[in-house]
């Protein structure tokens, strides 16, 4: 079975050494700057981690998306944000869901009120559940 994972699940993958799980599956190209975003509020907000850490997670962050399907929205504007308006979620979760549902992927991600949203209109898990099944 193949996944789309957004940056919640991939940020947790990552930090729990899980990145096996990510190889061959996809991502929006976005994630790319939510990650970005994850560190930064880690280092620069809650101080969660030191510069060291802060340049170990970027590395491994760039190395994870270059073994993950980087996938495009590519003109499908009008369909996400139908799917945003429908589920009360944002632009960026219903990018997730729109290529989830058109591409038959389950979605793979670690925030609970989106999973309670979306579950209805596409299959959706957390990371622990599926990691739990390949072992």
């Amino acid at each position: 079975m193949k996944y789309i994972f957004d940056s919640s699940a991939m940020f947790k993958a990552i930090k729990e050494n899980k990145i096996e799980i990510l190889v061959g599956n996809c991502t929006l190209e976005l994630a790319r700057y939510e990650m970005g975003n994850i560190l930064w509020k880690n280092y620069t907000l809650q101080a969660k981690v030191t510069d060291q850490e802060l340049k170990s997670l970027a590395k491994l962050i760039k190395q994870t998306l270059n073994i993950m399907e980087i996938i495009q929205i590519n003109c499908n504007e009008e369909e996400i944000l139908d799917a945003a308006t429908k589920l009360k979620i944002t632009f960026y979760d219903a990018s997730y869901v729109h290529y989830a549902k058109t591409k038959e992927l389950t979605l793979i991600t670690e925030d609970a009120e989106l999973l309670k949203k979306i579950t209805p209109y596409i299959k959706a898990s957390k990371l622990n559940n599926i990691t739990n099944q390949t072992k």
